[in-house]
């Protein structure tokens, strides 16, 4: 049985690999859904979900993932912390919570964020999202 991508845990995603799951007829739609390798219609052909290490510029290291297009989000403490809002600036108060999340567990950024099966990897400064123009843009914290 294909599994909800939001509750997908760190664990989840160093125990097996994941991928996306399409199927209209079951109702499963590819943005919500991910299935582990241990599923019969597991393909590596398709989007992967993977783990990601994030090494932060003061050598701290944390985990989280990887969507396999331009997201990604680290794992702390039961919650995860995106990097990349895609076409939604990020608010005023998700800019501060994010920063204090960055103050609370002493982590500097930037920070090296790597996929653990593609090899994927972005640098982060801040928080980045598409401006109106198509361009990215980045809030440095």
């Amino acid at each position: 049985m294909p599994n909800l991508v939001e509750e997908l845990t760190v664990t989840d995603l160093e125990s097996n690999r994941w991928c996306v799951y399409h199927n209209d007829e079951e109702g499963y739609d590819c943005f919500e859904f991910a299935m582990p390798d241990t599923h019969p219609n597991f393909s590596e052909h398709v989007v992967e979900i993977e783990l990601a290490h994030f090494t932060f510029s003061n050598n701290r290291v944390l985990k989280g993932l990887f969507d396999g297009s331009e997201f990604f989000s680290v794992f702390h403490t039961g919650n995860w912390y995106s990097f990349w809002y895609g076409v939604s600036k990020p608010s005023n108060s998700t800019v501060n919570e994010f920063k204090d999340f960055l103050v609370v567990n002493q982590l500097t950024l930037p920070v090296s964020a790597t996929a653990v099966w593609s090899g994927t990897s972005r640098t982060y400064n801040g928080l980045q999202y598409v401006d109106n123009t198509g361009a990215i843009r980045e809030f440095v914290i």
